[in-house]
């Protein structure tokens, strides 16, 4: 303890006033004469003692007073870390205003609060001291450092932001802006502290830097909210019957029941009632059908639950676009030069739904490969180095690659394609005859393709083939194995493409696998899952680049609004060569469904959610917070501040200056002197 006046404790001499007072009692006696003393004199004596008691009770009282009044004159305090500094400081001052801080408090609403508080305590340095002022947001102008009256300003244009972020990363940025500064640092931290977000143990420590928590409690609210959602198969077709995935989370603590609403475009396609177990999770399957094409709109409503204090994770957006149909491109050597009644001929060239195009690599373009979803290389006995980079760039682009190798191939060049796509090679030809014995049926490309399977299936037989082997980090699945155990058929997801390879060429001689009605399905199946769909949503602050397939050229005019064209800005535009990348900047803050727009015109639709980190009504009490941060590294150069939204709040200036005990000195001082004129009364 110190004391911010210590020259007033010279008036401790003032205790030599009641002394001197006890020693020389000024009071002038009587004397009265009795005949016969002899029973005074026993009540006399009797009374001396208790007045000498009485008198050096109120004398002790009497000093103590003046004592305890001069070291309130004195104040009397605890200095924090901080308030020992000397010299300038740099103080910054996070503020979280995420969903959960814009909830009602016991002094109202804990935002409204915090910034209340986080004014008072810049006001309480001095004049040449600077500040940061950071929140969730991360902006720019957030990390600079401003005087008293700029710092006062940024925190009064506050607002709530959806937006969340780890503790960790705070800090981090936090201590970016201190790191390269020499005065005394302290950084504040103004929050509810949810758990899902407050990692203190991911936080290194910083013996420079002081940290204090003012922790505005949150007791949480009940929640039930949609926390993700996803289609089982890639391909979205018109006219065609799809089911959307939605998984929907109960953090009650009791079951309930509810209502899954589904709009397409606005306009209603389903809506189902479910029940959930008490904090569980459910996945929710929804079926629909839509009519038509291009970009599609969806948002999925949770409704009918008791007690909706939390709503603004009940809304859930997702965009797909339904293509007219798909580009399917034939590569070989010329063998099918002008027979388009060859095997994808027959099978793609007479679907409307499919553009197919058969191709000699003699006289084919690789600068339009980027136009196609599905490329299926057949008879090729080479692949040169310039064709390998092509589809290798094709398939890391979103492209799609089914080979079927030719009966004489270079293994070489072969084994480099495959390897650079995804660490799969070829080894020397097996002239032996073998036989497919297992599907992989649970793969999404043979879902919903048999009604039951019989036992004795005819699979179709090999006489020779490419024994293909396949690395643990390739990512690939065997949709077809041999008897032997060698796989026939690989399929491999690679980045945003993927590649399929077959163990034989489609020359009777070496399978029958082209005439096998197993061949029709397994390609179909490839060529719909080939489509190009982007992703179903993104999060708002999180996700700031967007892809497209669409070829956007410079002197395009591109710009991003929302879906009633009330909000628009101009993004970044960054071509690759087979996908263009837009770059929003933080410019969509809010939830919904927007569009893209080149010179006019929707060409692609995304839609944004609020991070759904927000909707675990989770926080940290007073002993866990404590516990949390006293078991990290920061916890011996943190002091948490508690009572910040409590009935008596908190004194701000305590926490700047240290923690005062002048006021507790004059009640005690007052009590004394109560209590000498309750003895003086009262004792007779």
């Amino acid at each position: 303890m110190k004391l911010l006046f210590p020259e007033y404790l010279w008036a401790l001499f003032a205790i030599a006033i009641p002394i001197i007072i006890h020693l020389f009692n000024f009071r002038k006696f009587q004397k009265i004469y009795f005949s016969n003393i002899d029973l005074l004199k026993e009540v006399k004596l009797e009374t001396q003692s208790k007045s000498k008691l009485k008198h050096l009770i109120i004398l002790m009282i009497r000093i103590l007073a003046i004592a305890v009044l001069v070291l309130a004159f004195c104040q009397p305090y605890i200095p924090t870390n901080q308030a020992e500094m000397k010299g300038d400081s740099i103080i910054s001052v996070y503020i979280d205003n995420s969903h959960s801080m814009d909830s009602k408090g016991t002094n109202g609403y804990r935002l409204d609060l915090a910034k209340e508080q986080a004014e008072k305590i810049i006001s309480n340095y001095g004049p040449t001291d600077l500040f940061q002022i950071i929140t969730n947001d991360f902006e720019g102008r957030h990390q600079r450092l401003y005087n008293k009256s700029e710092a006062i300003q940024l925190i009064d244009e506050i607002e709530p932001s959806f937006q969340s972020r780890m503790i960790s990363e705070v800090l981090l940025r936090q201590k970016d802006i201190l790191a390269n500064e020499e005065a005394n640092k302290t950084v504040y931290l103004l929050s509810d502290f949810q758990k899902k977000s407050s990692n203190f143990d991911a936080v290194k420590k910083d013996s420079s830097i002081q940290i204090i928590c003012l922790p505005y409690y949150n007791e949480g609210s009940e929640n039930v909210y949609i926390d993700s959602i996803w289609f089982e198969t890639p391909l979205r077709r018109s006219e065609s019957e799809d089911v959307l995935f939605a998984k929907v989370v109960n953090a009650y603590d009791y079951p309930i029941e509810f209502k899954l609403n589904l709009t397409i475009n606005g306009e209603n396609r389903a809506f189902i009632n479910f029940s959930a177990d008490a904090k569980t999770s459910l996945n929710c399957k929804i079926p629909f059908t839509i009519k038509g094409d291009g970009i599609m709109h969806g948002e999925l409503t949770v409704e009918d639950y008791p007690d909706a204090t939390v709503t603004f994770d009940d809304n859930f957006y997702f965009s797909y676009f339904i293509n007219k149909g798909i580009n399917v491109l034939h590569l070989h050597n010329g063998t099918y030069e002008t027979d388009s009644s060859g095997y994808f001929g027959v099978l793609f060239g007479k679907n409307d739904y499919f553009n197919f195009k058969n191709q000699s690599l003699k006289s084919f373009d690789f600068s339009t490969l980027g136009s196609y979803d599905f490329v299926l290389l057949s008879e090729i006995s080479n692949i040169s180095s310039g064709m390998q980079s092509e589809l290798v760039n094709f398939v890391n682009n979103g492209g799609n690659v089914c080979v079927f190798p030719n009966d004489e191939i270079d293994l070489n060049s072969y084994n480099l394609l495959l390897q650079s796509i995804s660490s799969i090679t070829l080894s020397p030809k097996v002239n032996s005859i073998n036989k497919v014995s297992a599907l992989l049926t649970e793969h999404p490309i043979y879902q919903d393709i048999f009604d039951e399977i019989p036992s004795n299936i005819d699979l179709p037989i090999v006489n020779n083939y490419y024994p293909i082997n396949a690395s643990a980090t390739s990512g690939s699945e065997k949709l077809m194995t041999l008897q032997n155990g060698n796989p026939y058929m690989v399929y491999s997801k690679n980045q945003k493409g993927s590649l399929t390879v077959c163990a034989s060429s489609l020359n009777l001689n070496s399978s029958n696998f082209a005439k096998h009605a197993l061949f029709v399905p397994t390609l179909l199946r490839l060529a719909e899952f080939s489509q190009y769909r982007g992703d179903y949503y993104h999060i708002v602050g999180k996700d700031n680049t967007i892809a497209t397939k669409q070829t956007i050229n410079t002197s395009d005019k591109v710009e991003i609004t929302n879906a009633n064209e009330s909000f628009s800005f101009l993004p970044e535009v960054k071509n690759n060569k087979n996908e263009t990348n837009l770059i929003l900047y933080n410019q969509i803050k809010s939830a919904g469904h927007y569009n893209l727009l080149v010179n006019g015109e929707a060409i692609q639709g995304f839609s944004f959610n609020y991070n759904r980190d927000e909707s675990s009504q989770d926080f940290y009490n007073e002993s866990e917070l404590k516990n949390a941060i006293g078991n990290s590294e920061i916890g011996v150069s943190t002091e948490i501040f508690e009572n910040a939204d409590s009935l008596n709040g908190i004194d701000v200036l305590d926490i700047v200056k240290g923690k005062k005990y002048w006021w507790h000195l004059i009640i005690f001082a007052l009590v004394l002197l109560g209590l000498e004129i309750i003895i003086f009364r009262l004792w007779k």
